[in-house]
Order: structure tokens, then C-alpha cells, then sequence
């Protein structure tokens, strides 16, 4: 009965070390990975007006609240402002204009190259032109 029970214990573990390699592997190959060096790239923003605005930057920034920090110091018609959330920055405030889902049911939505973004901005990799659009959207009701 005690071999049976160590040999269980045995497989359990060599199977859930087998899923975590596999996972680990699935992870690191599908992960957005960023790229170092020269990148020029545009960020647009699209506010409740519907009125793009864009922004060209050239850029080495290996993220995306990285290029916008240079932007905003660069260029005083942009800004922004978020806070930290359990998913990473959110951003709130971009050129002035507030879109706080709790207090508007609004928010800044990001794209890139017009699909909607998967990663937060702390975690979104910036590529060689490519476009990042954050447009202001209403919630449904």
C-alpha cells in the first residue's frame, strides 16, 4: 500500500514538473518582448471630439510609458496621468482630458496599429513603426 501511494506521489510530481516546463517554455516564446535601438513611432490620441492628434517620436524606449515620458518632455501639448492598478499603470488624464471609469464611465482605450492593445502600457512593447492610439471611449450602459 506505501509503494502504491509513493508511486502516485512520484507521477504527480514529475507531471506538474513537465507542466511547468511547458508553460515556462509557452510563455517565454509567446511573451511580447520588446526591442532595443532607434524606433520612430507615432502615438495618436483620439478624444471625446473624435479629433485625432498626432504625435511622431523618435525613440529608444523599450515600452510604451517609457516613449510617452520622452513625448511629454519633448512636447508640451502632450501629457498624462494614471495610477497604478493591480493590472499596471492606468492611464486617466491625457492632455488634460479626465476619463476615469468610476467617475465618468469613461477610459482611455489603447491600440495598436488599430487592433485593440493587449498589454498595459508599462507592459506594451514599442516597435519600429508602429502606431499607438489611445482613444477616449464611453462604457456601455
Amino acid at each position: 500500500m506505501e509503494k502504491k501511494n509513493t508511486k502516485k506521489i512520484i507521477i504527480a510530481a514529475v507531471i506538474l514538473a513537465a507542466l511547468i516546463a511547458i508553460f515556462s517554455v509557452c510563455y517565454f516564446k509567446f511573451v511580447a518582448k520588446p526591442t532595443a535601438g532607434e524606433k520612430s513611432i507615432t502615438i495618436e490620441v483620439v478624444a471625446d471630439d473624435g479629433q485625432p492628434k498626432d504625435y511622431k517620436l523618435d525613440t529608444d524606449a523599450e515600452f510604451l510609458i517609457d516613449a510617452m515620458d520622452e513625448l511629454a518632455d519633448e512636447d508640451s501639448s502632450f501629457s498624462f496621468e494614471g495610477s497604478d492598478g493591480q493590472y499596471g499603470m492606468m492611464i486617466e488624464v491625457i492632455n488634460g482630458k479626465q476619463a476615469i471609469y468610476e467617475k465618468d464611465n469613461a477610459y482611455w482605450a489603447l491600440y495598436v496599429n488599430d487592433n485593440y492593445g493587449e498589454y498595459g502600457v508599462d507592459q506594451q512593447p514599442v516597435q519600429d513603426g508602429d502606431t499607438y492610439t489611445w482613444k477616449y471611449e464611453n462604457a456601455p450602459e
